[in-house]
């Protein structure tokens, strides 16, 4: 800094007329650069980090790990830079690094409820709970996450609202991303219709369904009867689907359903209501 004091000095003698401006100057010279040199770490750190952690552990874990590594290691930086500023404005940061311990002993005692939710998001962490992009329902509320850190968990409900909860908050935990989903579709025919008939169709039905749409995993089954309601006879569809498209799956089998079902005339009723007069 004194180099290029110096140098600042000889340049612009007779803007600044005095070494007090030259030391201004080349202080706010090597503060930008600093604060440029937190960017450009923080930047490589983002690419590098996140990059290595993708491949290591895969999509969704890699970038729940990586960028965890990131901005803790982020934090530090902006640290280090914060105290070089310091030292270039003319503080001294003696007392400062010393008082770091009593300030961390005060954060402990006065932010306990800080201090859980850190240690519960770093065992969510550890235990490998859930990560980003998964689906998760917390304290009854289900959505994707798309953000967490240490201390706080952010879920996007499927209407676009956002829940966000306290890791030391988090109570009871469902991962609806770990395994294929599953999709139930329950339909009824008519008490009339020839039962054999239809489950002639269904083999090549099922062969249908699990070619014609990719978020089906394996062939469904036709599980037959269920129940014998007041107008139906009620029978069931069963599919494993990729994880989280349950619902869209079985719209799409009523779909085709209805389709079969009329293509044979087969009928599908409608709730009915018989009244017998007993005069006639």
């Amino acid at each position: 800094m004194d180099g290029l004091e110096s140098y600042l000095s000889s340049q612009f003698y007779d803007w600044l007329d005095s070494t007090f401006f030259a030391g201004l100057l080349s202080g706010l010279v090597i503060t930008i650069m600093w604060i440029g040199i937190a960017f450009l770490v923080g930047w490589i750190l983002k690419v590098s980090v996140l990059n290595y952690f993708v491949k290591k552990k895969g999509d969704r874990r890699g970038k729940t790990l990586g960028r965890l590594v990131v901005s803790t290691l982020k934090i530090l930086v902006w640290f280090i830079v914060l105290l070089q500023i310091l030292l270039i404005i003319g503080f001294d940061i003696t007392p400062i690094l010393a008082s770091a311990g009593i300030l961390g002993l005060a954060i402990g005692f006065g932010a306990q409820s800080l201090v859980k939710d850190v240690v519960s998001g770093f065992f969510i962490i550890v235990d490998n709970a859930f990560n980003l992009e998964e689906t998760v329902e917390i304290n009854g509320y289900r959505g994707t996450v798309v953000k967490m850190n240490l201390r706080i968990t952010h879920l996007q409900h499927f209407t676009g609202s956002i829940y966000v909860v306290n890791n030391g908050n988090i109570n009871q935990l469902i991962n609806h991303s770990r395994n294929h989903s599953t999709a139930l579709v329950d339909f009824g025919v008519a008490y009339e219709t020839d039962l054999s008939k239809l489950a002639s169709l269904m083999p090549d039905f099922m062969e249908t369904l699990n070619n014609k749409h990719e978020d089906i995993v394996d062939i469904p089954s036709f599980l037959g009867v269920t129940d014998l309601a007041d107008s139906s006879i009620n029978l069931r569809i069963f599919a494993k689907t990729k994880t989280g498209q349950q619902w869209a799956v079985e719209r799409k089998i009523r779909h085709d359903l209805v389709e079969l079902l009329r293509a044979n005339d087969i009928e599908i009723p409608f709730p009915q209501l018989v009244i017998t007069n007993k005069n006639t």
